[in-house]
């Protein structure tokens, strides 16, 4: 489009200046002929009206009138007339140049007037002569004077002469209408040709400005569509920041970064689940571990406080604790010892063999049972309003170190999760080694109790009863170190959390970040970088892009906590570590510990990783559009570092706010695409050889190009924007302006290459071609005015010329028909 305009203009110049010339051509002519023309014209009229008056002179000499001098009235004018055409010949006359006439006919006809004068010079001092040589009369005797002899002038030189300044008259002015002839028809051409180029200008403006209105609607569309994918994507973001995860962003249908944000949602959704359930399964456990440690002193309320919790805690409707009774080696069964449904504890007496139903075989097993369809009248849970099947049954055996102390039975309407069924299992050991401990403190209990009954037995088996001490001892023992063990596991998943917590903080806080929020690449990557090697204590932290089609990967940014600076420009490339590149493309986490002998690594160990003393690598991979875009590389020196699931996770989210930001930066990049856009608009209009503006509904300027700001006498079109005609030089114009403006926009009629006169308050008088259309949106609604103008003053002013001297020519012409009739 550019080269096209370009092309158009240097075309519109080139035809200004060819018909520039060629005007100045037919004016330089007519004036040439006009100069030329009219001297010779008026020497020949002037020797016929000389040589008339000297015959007169001559006439009234010879008839006696006294009073005529020859010498200055007759053989005088004579000479000076010849001197006048010899003048002429020679191209030498004092009113100006003729030599464009003098072509060789005029020369002849010049020539022969000079004969002719010379025969008639002749002739007439033949009759001076004659004249002197005749006697005068004398008077008779009477006293009267008889008249003198008459002398006849001659005829034939005067008419000779008269005859040849006639044709030389003749003949110039035939030439002199001749070359009017051919400039007219040349200033008609002119005529023509500037018609020509003016419709072909307003053509070419008009599919300007279709082109501009296309142009402007597609701009505004794709404006409007990037705005409010912006304001999408900016909702987007704060609701994930205020972790809303349920938020969708309205982008283009099969959009990379619609997608790869969806992703974002997807995964952090997935991260924040993984803690609520992490949360919840830590919580359990620490409310079991509360429960087990307080409700130890009767066997029921210990039951009962058991089976309550867990029902509530999975949600589940209806739930039962069933403990192997071996009081009898004979008679050994599984009793339901609690039970609990529908918020009220269930008063019921069960028991089951071993092996016997689901439970029994349950404890048989000693694995879990889980069914979605539970069969008819296994169990019914029951209210007020009826009884229905539930819709999942879970069975747990409580077990601990592969003992097997009774079963746990849950059943609920809805299905239960894997980390619902992994909580259970966790929960039944806790119950498992509690019940334990219970029963080893029941039985010492009866132990003690029979001790003081059978005080003289006991003394007499004391050894006995040392060794069932110990065997106490060891048991307490035990106990007591699965209780640490417990409580290890609690303070270990306590610190996890807290970790936990401090990454999902960091991450918000970047998420937060304007630098990331707004796309800026390089001061993302500074601030993920150098939060990296804080948050996980490591030496470096780099983020690197990988150049799928080169099969390289070069380092965006490194920060090294030791130096405190930041570094980038270093590449890797598959050709020289294949087995590094296999690795990462694999899109899989590297975790290496021994990072100098891991298999993914060790290619790297000579020539980067001694260098700088590496020991321990983490690498976690961030995508672009469902493609791997690059890996983020912690590095540990001198020392081992045992990388954490919480390490890894970090990471992962830091890759998301890569990914994020990256897009923005993409998007960041477009806008300033589209603003390029709109300056190469800007100058294609600043190229248009009118001046040009527009006006909104309200007549207010919108923009011009830059021959329309010189003419406001503003610096720069952007100066313009929000005038109206009365801030305008022109200001007392303002209402007939505006007016002309409002009967375009009401007449949805385009006017186009109106002369308009002004005069401005210094009196100085100018003429301006003017065009202005109506600018209508995509529903038909007008909504600008677009107009131009072009000063034709100094064009008006050579027409007026041009007129002028044709005037003037066409009067020169009647005269000399009139002298020649």
């Amino acid at each position: 489009m550019k080269n096209r305009t370009l092309t158009l203009t240097v075309v519109f110049a080139a035809l200004g200046v060819f018909i520039t010339i060629l005007s100045i051509y037919v004016h330089r002519g007519l004036l040439t002929s006009q100069k030329h023309g009219l001297p010779l014209i008026a020497t020949a009229k002037n020797a016929r009206s000389e040589v008339a008056q000297t015959s007169l002179q001559l006439h009234k000499y010879l008839t006696g009138d006294t009073n005529v001098g020859v010498e200055q009235q007759v053989q005088g004018p004579l000479e000076a007339v010849k001197a006048q055409l010899q003048a002429a010949q020679d191209n030498k006359l004092a009113a100006g140049e003729v030599s464009h006439f003098l072509d060789d006919e005029t020369l002849q006809l010049i020539r022969q007037g000079i004969a002719d004068l010379e025969k008639l010079a002749a002739s007439n001092q033949a009759s001076i002569d004659q004249l002197v040589k005749t006697p005068k009369p004398v008077a008779d005797s009477t006293g009267v004077v008889p008249p003198a002899p008459k002398i006849a002038l001659a005829e034939s030189p005067y008419t000779d002469f008269n005859n040849a300044m006639l044709k030389l008259e003749t003949h110039v002015t035939d030439m002199v209408e001749s070359d009017s002839s051919f400039y007219s028809g040349m200033g008609w051409l002119v005529g023509f040709l500037l018609i020509a180029i003016i419709a072909g200008a307003v053509f070419r403006l008009w599919r300007l400005q279709i082109d501009t209105k296309r142009m402007k609607i597609e701009q505004d569309t794709r404006l409007e569509q990037t705005g409010k994918a912006v304001a999408s994507l900016s909702s987007f973001i704060e609701a994930i920041s205020a972790g809303d995860y349920t938020a969708e962003v309205a982008l283009e249908e099969n959009s990379a970064l619609g997608e790869s944000l969806h992703k974002m949602r997807n995964k952090l959704r997935e991260n924040a689940d993984d803690d609520r359930k992490r949360n919840w399964s830590t919580s359990g456990l620490a409310q079991i571990g509360e429960i087990l440690r307080v409700n130890n002193a009767s066997k029921t309320e210990l039951y009962d406080s058991i089976i309550k919790f867990v029902v509530k805690y999975t949600k589940s409707n209806q739930g039962g604790l069933f403990i192997f009774n071996n009081d009898s080696e004979t008679d050994q069964f599984l009793e339901l010892v609690a039970c609990y449904a529908f918020e009220r504890k269930k008063y019921l007496n069960k028991r089951i063999v071993v092996g016997e139903g689901l439970v029994g075989q349950c404890y048989l097993e000693g694995e879990r049972i889980y069914l979605l369809e539970v069969p008819t009248e296994y169990v019914t849970i029951t209210s007020g309003l009826g009884g229905s099947l539930p819709s999942a049954l879970l069975l747990v055996p409580l077990k601990v170190n592969d003992k097997i102390f009774g079963v746990l039975e849950l059943a609920s309407f809805n299905k239960y999760e894997e980390h619902e069924i992994e909580l259970v299992e966790k929960l039944t050991e806790s119950i498992a080694s509690t019940i334990s401990a219970v029963n080893v403190s029941e039985s010492t209990r009866i132990l003690l109790e029979k001790t003081q009954q059978q005080a003289e037995e006991m003394r007499a088996q004391e050894e006995e009863m040392r060794q069932n001490m110990e065997e106490l001892e060891a048991t307490q023992e035990e106990m007591r170190r699965k209780e640490k063990h417990i409580q290890n596991m609690l303070d270990s998943e306590k610190k996890r959390n807290e970790i936990s917590l401090k990454n999902r903080q960091l991450i918000m806080e970047l998420t937060k970040n304007k630098d990331i929020q707004d796309g800026r690449w390089h001061e993302t990557l500074e601030k993920i970088t150098s939060a990296i090697t804080r948050q996980l204590g490591v030496s470096r932290a780099s983020i690197w892009q990988y150049f799928g089609a080169e099969k390289k990967l070069h380092c965006a940014k490194l920060y090294s906590q030791v130096k405190g600076s930041f570094e980038s420009g270093q590449e890797l490339s598959a050709r020289m570590y294949p087995g590094y590149f296999e690795a990462l493309t694999s899109e899989e986490t590297i975790i290496a510990k021994e990072a100098l002998t891991h298999p993914a690594t060790r290619e790297l160990a000579m020539e980067y990783y001694r260098g700088t003393g590496i020991q321990s690598v983490l690498q976690v991979p961030y995508f672009n559009e469902g493609k791997i875009a690059g890996v983020i590389n912690c590095e540990q020196q001198h020392d081992q570092k045992d990388w954490t699931e919480e390490d890894v996770e970090f990471l992962k989210a830091c890759a998301d706010l890569i990914t994020v930001a990256y897009n923005t930066h993409r998007i960041n990049e477009m806008l300033e695409q589209l603003s390029d856009d709109q300056e190469t608009m800007q100058t294609i209009i600043d190229n248009i050889p009118r001046a040009v503006f527009w006006k909104d509904k309200d007549l207010r300027f919108q923009g011009c190009n830059r021959i329309f700001a010189n003419v406001a006498g503003l610096k720069s079109p952007k100066d313009l924007i929000g005038k109206t005609d009365y801030e305008m030089p022109w200001k007392e114009h303002g209402d007939a302006y505006r007016d002309d403006d409002l009967a375009v926009m009401n007449s949805r009629k385009a006017r186009l290459d109106l002369e308009e006169r002004n005069v401005n308050s210094d009196g100085i008088e100018s003429w301006v071609l003017t065009s202005k259309v109506p600018v209508l949106n995509k529903h038909a609604e007008v909504v600008a005015v677009l107009g131009m103008f072009e000063d034709i003053t100094e064009r008006k002013r050579k027409e007026a010329l041009m007129e002028s001297s044709l005037v003037e020519l066409e009067e020169l012409r009647r005269l000399v028909q009139k002298r020649a009739s």
